[in-house]
């Protein structure tokens, strides 16, 4: 057995993001959307505005980013997600409590239903058994035909975190274990995000439009 895979280093995170065929570069905007939705409340407004705006965020820009790569959008089992069709690899946000901490693996905020559940048992689920959790042989993991992938957050005034990660199971309501993990906004790289560019000839953001009828 093998503990989970963490990509820390620069290098390690571009190669691995780029089999999603993105970057930390592209996917740095869609943390600053996420990131302005949810500060974009007033004291008046309901407790779970800033939770419910930065979900609304991040499922919307993640469409954003992926659809002009071929993605799809995904409502499977009530989960809102953008899909690989060939690969069938799907991308779901997430709000968790703390994203990129080596010791501690994130956490729903709000914790996840039974819809969650039974989407990433159907995926990668079926690898290991319970008392496995959360280590899993990396042989296994790459023959996979499906997999559910989260893009979790962690935003604490200008503490703001990021990595796109694979959760091994979801139990009692929350993540269980992570086969891997890929730190793409580690401790104190906020401030100097637009110095995250994964490699010199990167060719920056993303672009979208929106078309009003």
């Amino acid at each position: 057995m093998h503990a989970v895979r963490i990509y820390k280093q620069p290098t390690e995170i571009a190669d691995r993001l780029s089999s999603f065929g993105t970057s930390v570069t592209e996917i740095i905007p869609v943390i600053e959307q996420i990131v302005a939705a949810r500060n974009d409340v007033v004291a008046i407004d309901a407790k779970t505005a800033a939770g419910t705006k930065a979900y609304l965020a991040g499922v919307r820009h993640i469409r954003f980013l992926f659809m002009p790569k071929g993605w799809e959008p995904d409502f499977e089992n009530g989960v809102e997600s953008v899909v690989h069709p060939e690969s069938g690899v799907k991308i779901v946000y997430q709000s968790v409590d703390q994203a990129c901490m080596g010791f501690k693996a994130p956490q729903a905020i709000n914790g996840k239903g039974p819809a969650a559940e039974t989407l990433i048992q159907s995926a990668q689920g079926t690898l290991f058994k319970a008392e496995e959790l959360p280590e899993v042989a990396p042989a296994e993991i790459e023959k996979l035909n499906s997999s559910v992938w989260f893009l979790c957050v962690s935003a604490r005034d200008d503490d703001v975190r990021a990595e796109l990660s694979l959760p091994a199971a979801i139990v009692g309501g929350n993540f269980k274990g992570f086969l891997e993990r890929i730190f793409i906004v580690k401790d104190g790289e906020w401030d100097r995000r637009d110095r995250l560019g994964d490699m010199p000839e990167d060719d920056g953001a993303y672009e979208f439009s929106i078309v009003r009828r």
